[in-house]
């Protein structure tokens, strides 16, 4: 896919985001496959359960996995989503798309906090957190861009205890 080069100006900012529990995760550059069952052309967007089923087939150790994409990614019941992670195969999948703003497509700064926070959130998952009701907290869900740039890198207290 010619986006590959736009998720590979994000790979430090995913090894930061396992950092950020203490893991090792293997974040991969992959330039998915366009088939026709991972393209829903009614909705224009890819379905992000087919894609996380391609990058668990990748894994080969114990290591997390996550997937990064710039094309636009749904599950059935939703309009979009950042990304979704699956915990019991270890895996996730990360899509830069709806993160990157065209106001700020200049500032790398604000893009790459955004996709910190999102790796960093799915990561969480991997790890058995559940979304928080603190909207600063890095494991809120989010909805838009506004709900993104609003978290903070981090974990709440809450949250941070729970994964003692």
């Amino acid at each position: 896919m010619g986006s590959s080069w736009r998720t590979q100006l994000y790979v430090d900012e995913l090894a930061k985001a396992a950092s950020v529990y203490g893991l090792k995760a293997r974040m991969i550059n992959i330039s998915f496959p366009l088939s026709a069952d991972s393209f829903d052309s009614s909705r224009g967007q890819f379905n992000a359960l087919i894609l996380l089923d391609y990058v668990g087939r990748l894994k080969r150790d114990d290591n997390l996995y996550m997937g990064v994409t710039a094309v636009d990614i749904f599950v059935p019941e939703m309009n979009f989503i950042f990304g979704i992670a699956d915990r019991d195969r270890g895996c996730a999948v990360l899509s830069v798309a709806r993160l990157i703003y065209a106001q700020y497509e200049s500032s790398s700064s604000i893009l790459k906090e955004r996709v910190l926070k999102e790796a960093a959130h799915e990561l969480g998952h991997l790890r058995g957190l559940r979304h928080c009701h603190n909207r600063h907290c890095l494991m809120s869900y989010s909805n838009n861009l506004a709900e993104v740039d609003e978290k903070k890198p981090s974990l709440c207290q809450e949250c941070r205890s729970r994964l003692s």
